[in-house]
């Protein structure tokens, strides 16, 4: 007879030592994809500068690593980084997003992307409804952010899923450039009927687990859940925002709780850069440009 495995000792249940691996290599092979994307050499017919999650990956793998098959995404726009962690092939991704004759690849459960955050949250509500309707147990996770709706666009949209009971997971995203100590839209959140939960923007774990929780309350049928993610200032900090590095933050949790050791992190960093070695001169010339990128 099999036996359960029983995990590592120490760890949390919840949160099993492997999954804090898997987080850390699903945000270092995003960014090295990111970052492989963006030195492709100018000229080639990208006629702009390729959106980023950089800085963004504890928020993208803490709460999109848990979807399953029946869920959705709402965002702004494409992303590889995005797409990586999502569950596309690097190799592909690093194609479609630096040839000039590929389109932006079909990303699976990614609902059509819209620049205006009001039509696409209005598109989502649609979407949402349609899910519960026909008694599917997805989820859509709509990516906001911050400043892209003011509060009373906010509160109307909160106020028709929690009406409804719509199964929506709305994360905002952190300001890239600005301190978010009073997580404003979390508390707007609660007086429209939404659970707001604001935590650190950093802290994948944290993330992970708000996010845990959030799919287990809404599949249920409870309702919508509002996830806002916050730079929290540090202690002694000036007024501009330097955010921690979310890689550097889960390395350090990792390396302090000995779930991994240097070289695992090694070992983590190379097998991300092997997964997008390609075959074609014109790849070999993306990563010619940094010896960081040497395979």
């Amino acid at each position: 007879m099999a036996t359960k495995d029983k995990g590592e000792a120490g760890e949390n249940p919840l949160v099993p030592n492997a999954k804090l691996r898997a987080m850390y290599v699903a945000m270092r092979e995003a960014r090295t994809l990111e970052e492989a994307v963006a030195r492709q050499p100018p000229g080639k017919g990208r006629k702009q500068r390729p959106v980023s999650i950089r800085r963004q990956e504890a928020v993208r793998a803490g709460t999109a690593l848990q979807l399953g098959p029946n869920d959705l995404v709402s965002d702004a726009a494409p992303s590889a980084g995005m797409a990586s962690i999502l569950g596309l092939d690097p190799f592909s991704l690093l194609k479609a997003f630096t040839s000039p004759e590929t389109n932006t690849p079909s990303i699976p459960r990614l609902l059509p992307m819209i620049e205006s955050a009001e039509e696409r949250l209005r598109m989502t509500l649609g979407a949402a409804l349609g899910l519960k309707a026909q008694g599917h147990k997805g989820v859509i996770v709509a990516y906001v952010g911050k400043g892209e709706l003011g509060a009373a666009t906010y509160g109307k949209f909160l106020k028709l899923a929690a009406k409804y009971e719509l199964p929506v997971i709305f994360v905002v995203l952190p300001h890239p450039k600005k301190w978010d100590d009073e997580a404003k839209v979390a508390k707007a959140a609660g007086k429209s009927g939404v659970p707001g939960i604001p935590v650190d923007a950093c802290d994948v774990v944290a993330l992970y687990r708000v996010t845990q929780e959030s799919l287990g309350r809404t599949r249920a049928g409870d309702g919508p859940v509002l996830i806002e993610c916050v730079n929290w200032r540090l202690k002694g900090s000036r007024n501009t925002a330097t955010a921690t590095d979310p890689l550097e933050n889960l390395k350090s949790f990792l390396l302090g709780r000995k779930i991994a050791t240097p070289a695992w992190f090694k070992q983590a960093d190379i097998d991300s850069r092997k997964r997008l070695k390609t075959k074609g001169a014109a790849s070999k010339q993306i990563f010619k440009s940094s010896p960081d990128y040497t395979i």
